[in-house]
């Protein structure tokens, strides 16, 4: 009979051609049909005729290759990606042969899924999929998954998925395939059901008692319509598709969850926990070595600063230049300097050697500075026991010593008090009269002033190392305004005492300075010794995503059946790289900070310090390198072709 109405879908002259090697195959050959809201048409054929073809781009699963296509008097051959994934959202549901529910989520999160992509409120999709399901008679089973539900549930589950969104067009192809005849029987009840309330419903089939239930039969051979039965007294019982209940519940600009895809990203990681576990044991590797690598060069760092401040910001150092030019530092420059330059507050010449100091305990090889009790205590040190030199020790060469709190543990055990002991010095024996607090040591428990013994200077020059020259001057200005005037004035002295360009002459800005230099050195250093172990990682993480799309592809092309866009793919898969690089990225982290503290407690001082800058660059460097090394296998994912992906 004739409508009066415009079609709900309508074909003209549409053709699809696919390539089969260098030749080209012709799935349809210039179908031209139109369908009204509310028919129930079944389409026939035998194998390879064109139905399935017809099916998928009536449900823009696929374009056609020539002709034109309208659904509502809209053009759907033009339409963009997006478009077509919109209207498989909100226009079609899709019954399969084979069902294509997702074995990780129950009954009732499988009906849900279309929602969550038409970005229907969570209270509102469970209650609606609650309700549809109740409606197919499977209410006792909404928590189950589909390995517990027979053929026939888990059809009339696909049926509900079709409904959630409120299909104005079911699609179903061969519905009752697999399924034996009494629930083949019940399936096509129920699709005759939804076509009496107002359902367009097209069932591709070969098998004519299921043909039957429909009001319109149309034939396909080798791609082309043979027959059509026309639409029968009764069809079209209604104007428009029904209104649909879910559209009330849905929210503006409906954009996949990004909750939903962090659950999905769990139930994959879940799913195959040796393949997560090798990928985020790479993922620990990388940010543990970022991370402590970091802590490392940070307490490196901080060291060396500490000790350069113990000079104050008025410390001025004084040091021989190494090459032909260069001149010895005596102890009289470190004297014409304390009485010819104005406005000090101290000069402090030092003398550097070594030597083999018995205790007894032990032996040890080390460092032997020759320094000033005064110079000790305005760099900060702090004795522990005993006290320091005083002139009279210097002027009357006077054999004493001031151990390193670690050296002195070392020469006569941990619990004893050394002050008063004698020690053999290159085999002369000296008096200790001070040992060093260990918790105020210049660089750390393992800095070279906790291991060496400090003697008086004219000492070392005379009873050491019988000689006058200096390794360095150390001099402090007594007013901070005033360095710049002081650090001039020596390098004049100097000049006129041995020529120009003889020493080194620096103050504690431009010795800080020097300090940050090689501390942000060490830092990128280290940090690119870890970054390459995290990018290790990060190849090893789109290995296991290329490999977790290949495994997956039918599900994203079911996702893709049901409304899912390629924005809504690419995020749900970037999601869970982030998501174990992330996990993989805090197990790195807890790591680091253990060890850190593991570390730490083995010396006075912190020698792996974790400021919250490292902290965040190792979670941050985690989660990022899920990001850019999953991009390529989510973009991969996003840009499947949605009949491939369903075939695979």
């Amino acid at each position: 009979m004739e409508h009066n109405r415009p079609p709900l879908i309508a074909l003209n002259d549409v053709s699809r051609r696919y390539r089969a090697g260098d030749a080209e195959v012709g799935a349809l050959k210039g179908v031209t049909l139109e369908i009204h809201a509310g028919e129930f048409v079944a389409v026939m054929g035998p194998s390879g005729s064109g139905k399935t073809t017809l099916m998928n781009i009536i449900g823009c699963l696929d374009q056609p290759s020539g002709g034109e296509y309208f659904y509502g008097g809209q053009p759907v051959h033009s339409a963009g990606v997006d478009d077509r994934a919109r209207l498989r959202r909100e226009a079609f549901g899709f019954v399969f042969q084979d069902y294509n529910l997702l074995r990780m989520v129950t009954a009732q999160e499988n009906v849900e899924m279309p929602a969550i992509y038409a970005g229907m409120r969570k209270r509102m999709r469970w209650a609606r999929a609650a309700d549809l399901l109740s409606t197919l008679g499977l209410s006792h089973r909404t928590g189950h998954h589909p390995n517990e539900l027979s053929g026939g549930e888990r059809q009339r589950v696909a049926i509900a998925r079709a409904l959630m969104n409120g299909a104005a067009v079911v699609l179903a192809d061969e519905p009752t395939g697999s399924v034996d005849s009494r629930n083949g029987k019940e399936i096509m009840a129920q699709l005759a059901a939804l076509s009496e309330r107002g359902r367009t419903v097209i069932v591709v089939t070969h098998d004519r008692a299921v043909a039957r239930y429909a009001n319109r039969r149309i034939e396909l051979f080798d791609g082309r319509m043979t027959s059509d039965t026309g639409a029968e007294p009764g069809d079209a019982r209604v104007s428009a598709a029904p209104a649909s209940r879910a559209g009330a519940a849905r929210i503006q600009a409906p954009v996949a969850s990004l909750a939903e895809s962090a659950r999905t990203a769990r139930r994959a990681l879940r799913g195959n926990k040796s393949r997560t576990a090798l990928t985020l044991l790479g993922i620990v590797i990388g940010v543990f070595s970022v991370t402590a690598m970091l802590g490392v060069a940070q307490g490196m760092r901080n060291s060396i600063l500490d000790s350069v401040r113990q000079l104050g910001g008025s410390g001025i150092t004084i040091s021989p230049r190494f090459g032909e030019d260069s001149k010895p530092l005596t102890l009289s420059d470190a004297a014409a300097i304390r009485s010819q330059i104005p406005n000090l507050l101290w000069v402090a010449p030092e003398m550097n050697g070594g030597g083999i100091l018995v205790g007894a305990k032990n032996s040890e090889s080390a460092r032997i500075t020759a320094t000033t009790g005064r110079a000790m205590q305005e760099r900060g040190l702090l004795l522990a026991q005993g006290a320091f030199f005083d002139e009279g020790h210097s002027e009357r060469y006077a054999p004493v010593v001031i151990l390193g709190g670690l050296l002195a543990g070392s020469l006569f055990g941990e619990q004893a008090r050394p002050v008063g002991e004698y020690i053999l010095i290159s085999g002369e024996p000296y008096q200790v009269i001070g040992v060093l607090k260990r918790n105020e040591a210049t660089f750390g428990g393992f800095s070279p002033g906790q291991r060496a013994a400090h003697v008086p200077l004219m000492t070392g020059a005379t009873r050491l190392f019988g000689r006058d020259n200096l390794d360095s001057i150390q001099v402090v200005a007594a007013d901070t305004d005033e360095v710049e005037t002081v650090q001039n004035a020596i390098e004049a002295l100097l000049s006129r005492r041995h020529g120009g360009g003889a020493f080194r002459i620096a103050n504690q800005a431009e010795i800080l300075e020097v300090q940050n230099n090689i501390g942000r050195i060490a830092s990128l250093v280290f940090g690119a010794i870890g970054a390459i172990s995290l990018v290790v990682a990060g190849i090893g993480v789109m290995n296991i995503m290329l490999a977790s799309v290949a495994e997956r592809t039918r599900e994203i092309g079911l996702r893709m059946a049901i409304g899912a866009r390629e924005r809504d793919i690419l995020t749900q898969f970037i999601c869970e790289a982030a998501m174990v690089s992330g996990l993989g990225g805090a197990v790195g982290l807890i790591g680091a900070l253990g060890l850190g503290a593991l570390a730490n407690s083995f010396t006075p001082v912190a020698v792996v310090v974790f400021t919250p800058w490292i902290l965040l660059v190792g979670l941050s460097c985690a989660t990022l390198t899920g990001v850019i090394f999953g991009f390529a296998p989510a973009r991969r994912a996003a840009g499947m072709n949605p009949v491939a992906a369903l075939r695979a």
